[in-house]
């Protein structure tokens, strides 16, 4: 098993952002999931399903906020560490997906991650 993978730095196109610790997931890591195909008769089989990779994390909504620059990244590279064990993914083409609730010092934004993620 691979040790642990917190992200602690995200980097957006070259721009460090400020988001709450702990907050930073990417959800779909693989981009499939296996799902059962029952059999009638006999052993069970499974069917590969792509899934969506996603980053999700609660930015700071404090002062440098751009709301509307967030929603106009596409075509983006992300750069994502953990400080602990200096371990680095890169995800080379993304696109923003969706902003949350805007108003309690954070919102959470979600991005697609359009490629395999690159561990370094």
């Amino acid at each position: 098993m691979a040790a642990e993978f917190k992200i602690d730095t995200i980097v957006l196109n070259g721009q460090v952002v400020t988001f709450e610790d702990s907050s930073g997931m990417i959800s779909g890591v693989t981009g499939f999931e296996n799902e059962p195909v029952l059999a009638a008769s006999g052993d069970d089989s499974t069917k590969r399903k792509r899934v969506e990779r996603v980053l999700k994390a609660k930015l700071s909504t404090r002062a440098g906020f751009d709301a509307k620059g967030l929603g106009d990244m596409k075509d983006i590279q992300i750069a994502m560490r953990d400080s602990l064990s200096n371990r680095k993914c890169l995800a080379n083409v993304c696109t923003f997906k969706k902003l949350g609730d805007v108003g309690n010092g954070t919102a959470e934004v979600e991005f697609l991650l359009l490629t395999d993620l690159q561990w370094l």
